[in-house]
């Protein structure tokens, strides 16, 4: 019973802190992006304390009350898209080809950015962003998604890096 204790506390206590990332999405300027990011990275000690089932759980736990807590849809809605993607992306390693890997990933974020958008757009009718993006010229849509590419390959790396140093430095410290 304490396993589990600690297993419930550990979860409640970081997804209420993926929440407070994803409703600063919506009061920061410019956040809407990032947030969602540094939401998704505090799924790193859930998998990795008590595995993909806990992950799984915290991760819908988490996007349903982004949904319904956070003014700014923006952010919840891309936390829904890709506030998982740590977990995945233990199965994008298995891949062994690096070439492959790379562009089963950039196919998976490009795939999912633009399902997110069209969901924006097309079912939930958020008008800024259709206001935002109808102003842009193509070539200007045509760089966003090479600098989302680019910050996806940052984030990727990123991953791996924090993983490393939960293992290293923090997991020792909390005695889990």
């Amino acid at each position: 019973m304490k396993r589990r204790t600690k297993t419930v506390a550990l979860c409640g206590v970081l997804a209420a802190l993926a929440v407070a990332l994803l409703f600063l999405g919506g009061t920061v300027p410019f956040a809407a992006i990032a947030c969602p990011v540094l939401a998704s990275l505090v799924l790193i000690p859930v998998y990795a304390e008590n595995g993909w089932k806990w992950g799984l759980l915290w991760y819908l736990t988490t996007a349903l009350l982004g949904l319904l807590l956070t003014p700014d849809k923006e952010a919840s809605i891309l936390f829904v898209f890709f506030g998982y993607y740590p977990m995945l992306r233990r199965y994008f390693g298995r891949i062994r080809s690096a070439v492959l890997k790379w562009a089963v990933k950039l196919v998976y974020v490009n795939l999912a950015v633009i399902a997110a958008y069209a969901l924006m757009i097309f079912l939930f009718r958020m008008e800024a962003i259709v206001r935002e993006y109808a102003q842009m010229q193509h070539y200007f849509l045509i760089a966003l998604m090479l600098m989302a590419n680019l910050s996806f390959v940052i984030y990727d790396l990123l991953i791996g890096r924090l993983e490393i140093y939960y293992f290293v430095r923090l997991r020792p410290k909390l005695n889990l």
